[in-house]
């Protein structure tokens, strides 16, 4: 993934946020499009196009959420857009995820985390498998488990990711027996921790199945969300006998 980094609006209406934001995302290639409040963003996105939005979820006014909703409502935009929270609690995230955004970045801001999730959204993003556009993905990304192997063995590496398996295996499970009941957002928040996590160590492929899913139940389209876990489930079971074979690391 080398894509270019992009315009990221920013709304938060801290002075000394803003400035740190600016200064982190100057500095990391970014373009900056700083607001100071949901009505200023709203003014700003009827003349300027953006790769990725962050709210802060805390404000005066115009909170977070209603900012979203208007950004929604107002503009057509396919962008992620992700949240700034302070908000500790898991049951709080998890409801910010029900609420629509693509992710959330914890208070305080640290460089690495926030960089990292802006690169994963931007590139993430515009790589989602579709039939339509012939976008080939690989089942596993060798260059993010190499990234992986700078920083531990590959005995410990395949121990991590022989766990992630035997969670996502119970994951499915949950997502199956959540389905007969059709509860949706129970399922959402499952499937944004597969797409983290299984994006975390180079499976592609799984990370975007789960991502197109969770945008379909988000926009309530539960009927594609219904046909496309049938293919998740076909998909997972492939996978999950086989990512041995298709790590193969050297």
């Amino acid at each position: 993934m080398n894509k270019t980094p992009g315009t990221i609006l920013v709304i938060d209406d801290n002075e000394v946020n803003r400035k740190y934001l600016k200064t982190v995302l100057s500095h990391n290639g970014f373009e900056p499009l700083i607001t100071s409040s949901g009505f200023e963003a709203l003014e700003e996105l009827k003349v300027k196009e953006v790769d990725l939005i962050l709210i802060d979820i805390q404000m005066p006014e115009m909170d977070g959420f209603e900012c979203f909703r208007q950004i929604k409502a107002l503009f057509n935009l396919d962008c992620p857009i992700l949240a700034i929270t302070a908000f500790s609690d898991l049951t709080d995230k998890k409801q910010i995820i029900a609420f629509g955004f693509n992710d959330y970045i914890a208070k305080p801001v640290k460089p690495n985390v926030l960089i990292d999730t802006l690169s994963y959204w931007i590139n993430n993003h515009s790589e989602i498998v579709t039939e339509g556009n012939h976008v080939m993905m690989e089942h596993v990304d060798k260059g993010i488990l190499k990234d992986l192997l700078r920083f531990t063995d590959e005995e410990s590496l395949l121990s991590l990711i022989d766990e992630f398996i035997e969670e996502t295996k119970a994951s499915l499970q949950s997502i199956a027996f959540l389905r007969s009941a059709n509860k949706h957002a129970e399922i959402l928040s499952i499937l944004h921790n597969i797409k983290g996590n299984s994006g975390s160590f180079g499976f592609n492929l799984l990370s975007s199945k789960a991502a197109k899913i969770e945008a379909h139940i988000k926009e309530k389209r539960f009927e594609m969300a219904e046909s496309d876990l049938d293919d998740f489930f076909e998909y997972t079971d492939f996978l999950l006998r086989d990512y041995q074979r298709l790590l193969n690391i050297d």
